[in-house]
C-alpha cells in the first residue's frame, strides 16, 4: 500500500511538472481577419514570449481600401491613415494555458493624408475657398484587453480592443488611435 501512494504522489507529481513547464513555442504569427473585412486592412502581427506572463511584439497595418480613399475625396472624413507601426507589451491575466486574458500597453507611429478646407485671397483681391492636401506622421501610445484562445498548441484566436492617443501632430494626425480586431495566429 505504501508503494502504490508513493507511486501515485510520483505520478501526480510529475503530472504537475508537465503543467507548469512552459510552452516551448515561443513565437507567434498573426493576420487580423476582422480588419482585412471591415476596412481592407493588411495587419500583421508578430509575438515572442518571454515567460508565462509576459510577451512582446509589434503589429503593422497598411489600408489600400478604395472605399476610405472615396470618402476621403468627397469629404466625409479629413484624415486618410495609410500605414501603422505598433510595438507593443503584454501581461498575462489569467494563467490558462489554452485560454487567457491580457492587458497590453503599445506605442504607435502613424502617418497618411489630411485635407483641410483653407481660405486664400488671389492677386486681384478676390477671396475663394481651396482644398489643401497633406501628408502626415505621428506618434502615440496607449492601452488594451484582449482574450485569446488555442484550438491546437500552435493555432490560435485573438480577440483585442484598445485605443490611445496621437501626441505630436494633432492638428492633422488622428486625435485618436484604436487597436481593434481578431486575429488568427500560428505559434511556432
Amino acid at each position: 500500500m505504501k508503494k502504490f501512494i508513493l507511486i501515485l504522489l510520483m505520478f501526480s507529481a510529475l503530472a504537475n511538472a508537465q503543467e507548469s513547464t512552459p510552452n516551448p513555442r515561443k513565437n507567434e504569427l498573426r493576420v487580423d481577419v476582422l480588419q482585412a473585412i471591415l476596412s481592407s486592412k493588411a495587419s500583421v502581427s508578430y509575438e515572442r514570449f518571454l515567460d508565462n506572463d509576459f510577451s512582446v511584439g509589434f503589429n503593422v497595418n497598411f489600408t489600400s481600401s478604395s472605399k476610405v480613399k472615396t470618402d476621403f475625396d468627397e469629404g466625409y472624413v479629413d484624415n486618410l491613415p495609410k500605414y501603422e507601426f505598433n510595438p507593443y507589451v503584454r501581461y498575462a491575466l489569467s494563467k490558462g494555458k489554452k485560454t487567457y486574458y491580457f492587458a497590453e500597453v503599445f506605442g504607435s507611429y502613424n502617418g497618411g493624408e489630411h485635407k483641410e478646407i483653407v481660405y486664400k485671397i488671389d492677386e486681384n483681391l478676390n477671396g475663394y475657398y481651396d482644398t489643401q492636401k497633406s501628408n502626415y506622421t505621428d506618434f502615440g501610445a496607449g492601452a488594451a484587453l484582449g482574450f485569446k484562445l488555442y484550438f491546437t498548441d500552435s493555432f490560435g484566436m485573438e480577440v483585442l480592443v484598445g485605443f490611445g492617443y496621437n501626441f505630436a501632430n494633432t492638428d492633422k494626425s488622428p486625435d485618436k488611435i484604436s487597436r481593434v480586431g481578431i486575429g488568427l495566429g500560428y505559434r511556432f
